[in-house]
């Protein structure tokens, strides 16, 4: 018991020490991709090193590249992969995830030969990135329709991926948009593991009716997976659904808030997440009432339950949101606005209690429409960027903002 009455005021002064953070003002970083390179994607490993990847044309076929930061520079960019055959859209872009120590994953998508569909390949490396086994199926359901909006993490000492699937428009070899029952087939949500060979262990469904286009995004709390994704409803609406994965099963989905938000169309605007221990802080784009909103809600005991949303921008909000915990019980949250004839990529600082920083624009992008969805990572000490932009040329370009107490 004493034990216990002298260590306890220590783990609440060390939790107290813990340093406030403020955004400073962003800087560009020079980006190591190339001309009319698109679909950037930021991962952070377990010990903070970011991995930037984007296609980018070679010759007459698409590339898959990636690079790592080392302090300020970015480093020389390597290719992983290349074809001629590449699904390429704005919405739905590739990644390079680091797993666990020197094994990464990395997915793409492929054109199928017949039809409309596309595919999503596994590619897995054990030398952190040096050398890339060949590219494999993530699905196997062979259908002639859209598989994407992947997303892929730690799990078990190997890897998870979920991603949305569209075999359920397939009812008797037809593609149909309703069953003879009246019933509305749509686009399902799906899971695989595999081991660090990249061998299928596990598959399954997690939801058979989500929102078509939507990404979806997983972050990692105390060894849990914890998902989050665009749902649909019979009646439309289309609200952010939460799971988590615990040992080897996916509790039911729920809500994280009814927005109530009805369209009658994928929106094409995803959730993000990120988790620091049991905090976790979910941002989404919602204009239910006609009313566009960037929201976070957060939960401080590893997503069984969440807090009321908070509303983080009203002003002209695009959505395309990410949000990056940065410790104290604060969050860094991301999203694009309209901003006259072009778009502008912001980032403020959330305190769960309700306090908010000046909103901090990171790059102004001179493009009415979004050219993708721009990424942020923290590498424990700053917020690092990745978007297209136009410029003197359509390139992906990176910023840094860092925290300081």
């Amino acid at each position: 018991m004493r034990l216990v009455l002298i260590m306890l005021p220590v783990a609440i002064l060390m939790a107290c020490a813990e340093p406030i953070f403020e955004l400073q003002e962003s800087v560009e970083l020079i980006s190591p991709a190339g001309s009319s390179s698109a679909q950037p994607h930021l991962s952070v490993s377990s010990d903070n090193q970011v991995i930037l990847s984007w296609l980018e044309p070679m010759g007459n076929q698409d590339a898959l590249k990636f690079s790592t930061i080392d302090g300020g520079s970015w480093s020389q960019p390597k290719t992983l992969a290349s074809g001629s055959n590449w699904f390429v859209n704005w919405a739905d872009f590739p990644s390079v995830v680091p797993i666990n120590g020197a094994l990464w994953a990395a997915h793409w998508l492929v054109t199928q030969e017949d039809g409309y569909g596309y595919d999503t390949v596994l590619s897995t490396s054990k030398d952190s990135g040096a050398s890339w086994s060949e590219p494999s199926p993530l699905h196997l359901d062979g259908t002639p329709t859209e598989h994407g909006f992947v997303t892929l993490f730690p799990s078990q000492s190997g890897i998870g991926a979920v991603w949305l699937d569209g075999r359920n428009f397939i009812q008797d070899g037809e593609f149909v948009f309703e069953t003879s029952s009246g019933e509305l087939p749509g686009m399902s949500l799906r899971h695989a593991q595999f081991d660090a060979n990249g061998e299928r262990l596990l598959a399954q469904e997690l939801n058979k009716f989500v929102c078509d286009c939507c990404q979806t995004d997983v972050a990692l709390s105390q060894g849990n997976a914890l998902l989050v994704y665009r749902g649909r409803t019979s009646d439309e609406i289309r609200d952010i659904y939460f799971q988590r994965f615990t040992g080897n099963i996916w509790e039911s989905p729920k809500v994280i808030h009814s927005d109530g938000w009805v369209i009658g169309g994928c929106p094409i605007n995803g959730p993000a997440i990120d988790a620091l221990g049991d905090d976790v802080a979910v941002a989404w784009f919602s204009a239910a009432n006609d009313r566009p909103l960037v929201k976070l809600a957060w939960s401080n005991n590893g997503g069984e339950n969440f807090s009321g949303p908070l509303e983080v921008d009203s002003e002209g909000s695009f959505g395309h949101v990410d949000v990056a915990s940065i410790g104290n019980g604060s969050s860094a949250v991301s999203w694009l606005r309209s901003e006259g004839d072009g778009m502008s990529l912001m980032v403020r600082k959330v305190q769960h209690t309700g306090e908010m920083s000046v909103p901090i624009v990171v790059a102004n992008i001179d493009i009415a429409r979004p050219l993708d969805f721009p990424q942020m990572a923290y590498d424990g000490s700053r917020l690092i960027f990745a978007w297209t932009d136009t410029g003197d040329a359509e390139r992906v370009r990176t910023a840094v903002v860092t925290l300081k107490p």
